[in-house]
């Protein structure tokens, strides 16, 4: 089965009526929807594309029934827009119900109501841009993650509905003892033993999965589809913080690894920390020693 099919069954699963999008749309903004229209991505939320009068676009998130709330996503957002990171206008926050046969056991949801990014997706424009010019808005988006990561979060990951947040310890044993089980899907994959035992020692032997102190705040989802960019090519939007989470800076620089050309990676390094990608102080706590292709 294809993604954009697997998505389109699992979002067929659950919707709020699409008058309910409405209403909170335009009590967010003052204005009247002119269209409206269903983003299928990711797994946890409904994404709406909204239009209004007075040429606004607003985004409608909804997460599916069970899911947790925005505040602390919102809190999060707030801490990066005081750091000087670029981040969409937190419009509304409400609660919804989802349908149900039996009103009184409808679900009830948070909805967010977002204001549009201004600019370009990145992931839009790379393709098209000469070797300098990609260079220089992948320094931008390790500039801006700097800022980001010059917030500290008072623990590691996320707090509970409680505020309380995990013990770094406990949280460090539980995520290795859950990655360590899913040895057979790795097999499954098509790595041999030798990798996957491999992969096991070095998720192990990294600090900084997750790391034990020194928390910061951390988009977790840098991909080239939620960074906005304008005409020079600045970031102006990173959106999509559904992933945020106290964690460290080479956690995120992990991840921008998985999801960019190692290019990309060397320029967002160097706008990050004016350091290289080679350098060993580097390199060391990496969760992966190299990187060839």
């Amino acid at each position: 089965m294809s993604e954009s099919a697997f998505l389109a069954r699992l979002h067929a699963r659950f919707a709020v009526p699409r008058a309910v999008v409405v209403r909170l749309a335009e009590r967010a903004t003052g204005h009247r929807v002119v269209d409206l229209r269903r983003v299928m991505r990711g797994y946890d939320n409904e994404v709406y594309r909204v239009e209004l009068t007075g040429d606004l676009a607003v985004y409608v998130r909804i997460p599916g029934p069970g899911k947790n709330g925005f505040v602390h996503e919102a809190w999060a957002m707030e801490q990066a827009r005081g750091a000087g990171v670029p981040v969409p206008e937190v419009l509304l926050i409400d609660t919804v119900r989802g349908e149900a046969s039996d009103a009184d056991e409808a679900d009830e949801r948070h909805a967010m109501v977002l204001a549009e990014a201004p600019g370009r997706q990145l992931g839009t424009v790379l393709a098209s841009l000469s070797t300098a010019r990609r260079r220089a808005a992948m320094v931008n988006v390790g500039r801006v993650l700097a800022r980001l990561h010059s917030v500290r979060t008072p623990g590691v990951w996320r707090p509970g509905d409680d505020g309380t947040w995990p013990d770094p310890a406990d949280l460090r044993r539980g995520f290795v003892a859950d990655r360590t089980a899913e040895r057979p899907q790795l097999s499954a994959a098509g790595l041999t033993p030798e990798e996957v035992d491999n992969a096991i020692a070095l998720l192990g032997a990294s600090s900084a999965t997750p790391p034990p102190d020194n928390f910061v705040l951390c988009h977790g989802d840098v991909s080239p589809e939620h960074v906005f960019v304008d005409a020079e090519l600045r970031v102006c939007g990173l959106i999509d913080w559904g992933m945020w989470h106290g964690g460290s800076p080479i956690g995120e620089l992990a991840y921008v690894a998985m999801v960019h050309e190692e290019t990309d990676l060397t320029a967002v390094v160097e706008g990050h920390t004016g350091g290289s990608l080679d350098e060993p102080a580097f390199r060391r706590p990496l969760p992966f020693p190299s990187r060839t292709r």
